[in-house]
């Protein structure tokens, strides 16, 4: 059996592993790098994986960090925001009521054809000299301090690698977590049915109203968006694909998953021709690419980093759930982290405190996006409330998480413990809001259908916290605590709003942040 000595092994060829590969690569072109996968590559470009959706920290890691925007641009489709239907039954979608932007806010996201990306990412490695190690499945992993073997099988041959550093970027085969017993429970439990269609499926062609076309300043572009149709316990996901494919997901909680019965395609079908027809009526004659039935699929990790030189990254340590599409973010939060620690080790610095804390601040991420999943489900079908989350939940994200990764203030101890008091206070601010959700989920309430289009473009704050991720030098301590003062106007401004008790009059500060926001709600 041969053995390679190696800087660094990552197993793992999807995503996670591939960017991280590229990203320590760009860093030092002098690692010596092997990514191991049990597929071949090429793999088929329409590929039976869930996350082909981005949002704001994942697209700028890819496109900016990574240095890939060139290949976004030409080969991925650019995304035209998250949008959100209520309603059930009527033949004219045009009669439920929309949450979404009526034009772009301006930071670009895109919908991702993973197999076209990875395929990318292996040639792209390659021709700078990483080993890719496809087809080759690992069948042992030792661990020691800085001195990792993996053995694997190849074609009925054995060959191991031996390095300083491992990372576990298996997605759910989860070698490294099995290894050291580092399962967590998320606390949250969620169920996912997904499947993929050789179709191109246009929202917009689900209503003749001029009115509903006009609603947005691009008319034609909802079917870029990644479209939810939303119900109680429950959501259904529409993304579209660069080939012309469309990725369909049905998530649920527990209670809505024992209602549906859902085994197999055509039990969705059926499913679907019963809680959202017109969508049913878009697959006809359409082909089934893959399916798949994920039961209970969030999960955490007790320890994501070892200054004795071993890492998790991607699904191989956690995820939280797929609203919002939170994947991406947390590759590139965790694929940054390992990125920083190795390159601190190959310096030799001492990187035992660094390992502790970056671990405590992905925890603080990821525990922090649960809390936007946990028990909220039974409210995703009541307009009202998602109207406020929706809002929130981005102000929180974008005025707190994606500031911290657009100004590379994560991997920065010093400023993070600096910025430590007003980040407790937005955490705060974030445990009531989210409170105060989970209370009015319980009720799995379904308002009437009136036609509202509620317009987030009209919201002030998001539109100035997006403003802020678009300057350069931004100084983080300051636009942190400008959003800072946002968020407790927000939160206090909202809470009547969940309580069912709108304050008759509000002051011209606090209409100047939200007063549009509450006109669409309320309507």
């Amino acid at each position: 059996m041969s053995n390679t000595k190696i800087d660094i092994i990552i197993a793992g060829g999807g995503l996670a592993g591939l960017s991280l590969a590229l990203q320590l690569h760009n860093k030092n072109s002098d690692f010596k790098i092997v990514v191991i996968e049990k597929n071949h590559f090429p793999v088929p470009d329409t590929t039976a994986k869930v996350g082909e959706s981005t949002v704001e920290i994942g697209s700028h890691y890819l496109t900016d960090v990574l240095g890939l925007k060139e290949h976004f641009q030409r080969h991925h489709l650019k995304k035209h925001g998250l949008r959100c239907f209520f309603g059930k039954g009527t033949k004219d979608y045009s009669q439920y009521d929309e949450l979404g932007v009526s034009e772009l806010f301006g930071i670009p996201t895109y919908q991702i054809e993973r197999g076209v990306l990875e395929n990318h990412l292996y040639h792209l490695l390659v021709s700078k000299g990483v080993v890719i190690a496809d087809g080759t499945l690992p069948i042992d992993i030792q661990i020691g301090d800085k001195h990792h073997t993996v053995t694997c099988e190849k074609g009925g041959e054995t060959t191991s690698y031996t390095g300083r550093w491992i990372i576990d970027a298996a997605g759910r085969q989860k070698l490294l977590k099995s290894k050291l017993n580092l399962h967590k429970k998320s606390g949250h439990k969620g169920n996912a049915v997904f499947f993929r269609v050789d179709k191109k499926i246009v929202i917009d062609e689900w209503s003749d109203s001029e009115n509903w076309q006009q609603r947005l300043v691009e008319p034609g572009t909802r079917w870029l968006s990644t479209n939810h149709l939303m119900g109680p316990g429950y959501w259904v996901w529409i993304i579209p694909l660069g080939s012309g494919a469309t990725s369909f997901g049905i998530v649920m909680d527990d209670q809505a998953l024992a209602e549906s019965k859902i085994e197999s395609y055509d039990d969705a079908l059926q499913w679907l021709r019963n809680e959202q027809p017109i969508c049913a009526d878009s697959l006809i004659g359409a082909k089934v690419l893959d399916f798949k039935v994920i039961k209970d699929y969030s999960y955490s990790c007790k320890q994501m980093y070892s200054d004795q030189g071993w890492a998790v990254t991607g699904e191989a340590g956690g995820f939280p759930d797929p609203f919002y599409s939170p994947g991406s973010d947390f590759i590139a939060i965790g694929n940054t982290f390992i990125t920083d620690l190795i390159e601190k080790e190959s310096r030799g610095d001492d990187i035992r405190i660094d390992s502790l804390l970056f671990h405590k601040f992905y925890d603080s991420f990821f525990e922090n996006t649960l809390s936007l999943y946990k028990g909220q489900y039974g409210g995703f079908g009541d307009r009202r409330m998602m109207s406020i989350k929706l809002v929130w939940d981005y102000t929180y994200y974008w005025g707190v998480l994606t500031l911290l990764f657009f100004t590379d203030s994560i991997c920065d101890i010093e400023l993070m413990r600096e910025l430590n008091p007003n980040l407790l206070k937005a955490q705060k601010l974030n445990e009531k809001m989210q409170g105060l959700l989970n209370e009015r989920a319980q009720k799995r309430l379904v308002l009437a259908t009136n036609s509202v289009f509620m317009d987030q473009f009209l919201v002030p704050c998001l539109n100035q916290f997006n403003q802020v991720l678009k300057t350069k030098d931004i100084d983080v301590t300051q636009a942190l605590a400008s959003n800072l003062a946002v968020m407790e106007k927000v939160v206090a401004y909202f809470e009547d709003m969940l309580t069912d008790n709108p304050s008759s009059e509000i002051s011209k500060e606090e209409f100047a942040i939200l007063g549009h926001y509450r006109q669409s709600v309320l309507a």
